[in-house]
């Protein structure tokens, strides 16, 4: 039976991520300070993403995919704190799948939820570091830091979220190379759904671009819906 770790489950696309893994009847650890409630295939684990012992704990198992969905909810938090928990917290969260699949002698695929043009300067990404504080440099870092680790990864760069319904719109996916603005933008119930196919179908160690937009590439990855 598979089974899934999702690390920021208490809210957005975290928990949206949790909601349809529980629809699709798949077994999933919801990892937060403040999980959500236990049913019949979410398993909450209360853990804090920069207490690097906490979250070796709450990732001390066998799973098929850890997805890291954590994001910065405050704004004009310090730069220290902002990097605690977007950096340095994945980095707990890539160690602790490394020593688990030491243990028990298999790696889950690390999912690693990014930002569109991280690596590219905008208006947008401009706004954003004055709001949150070396975000772009945090994204940019954890997703180097993926990259350099012994795990099979997927980083999915996502941009401007919304809380709307599925939308009708046929999901894209590319290489990156996108920059961030506000015209592109993605469901989180769409984003969960990609993510999910991403861990089954997406080529190992490689980055995507997604986002909705009826006239864009489909990799067969994601035809799998």
């Amino acid at each position: 039976m598979s089974r899934y770790a999702v690390i920021g489950a208490s809210s957005g696309t975290g928990l949206a991520l949790v909601r349809h893994l529980e629809s699709q009847q798949l077994a999933v650890r919801a990892i937060s300070r403040h999980p959500p409630q236990k049913s019949e295939f979410i398993e909450p684990y209360a853990a804090d993403i920069t207490d690097a012992k906490a979250i070796s704990a709450a990732l001390d198992g066998q799973f098929d995919a850890v997805f890291f969905t954590v994001d910065i909810h405050g704004l004009f938090n310090s730069r220290e704190s902002i990097r605690a928990v977007m950096y340095q917290g994945c980095v707990n969260a890539i160690q602790a799948c490394e020593s688990a699949a030491t243990k028990f002698g298999s790696a889950p695929k690390f999912i690693l939820l990014s930002v569109i043009g991280a690596n590219q300067p905008s208006w947008v990404w401009h706004l954003l570091n004055a709001a949150k504080r070396g975000m772009q440099k945090n994204i940019l870092d954890r997703e180097q830091a993926l990259q350099n680790s012994s795990l099979p990864y997927i980083i999915c760069r996502a941009p401007k979220l919304s809380d709307t319904a599925a939308s009708q719109t046929a999901i894209a996916a590319t290489p990156p190379q996108h920059k961030l603005d506000m015209a592109m933008g993605i469901a989180r119930i769409d984003l969960a759904r990609t993510l999910l196919l991403a861990a089954g179908h997406a080529p190992g160690h490689s980055s995507w671009d997604v986002y909705a937009d009826a006239a864009g590439p489909v990799p067969n990855w994601l035809r799998t819906a």
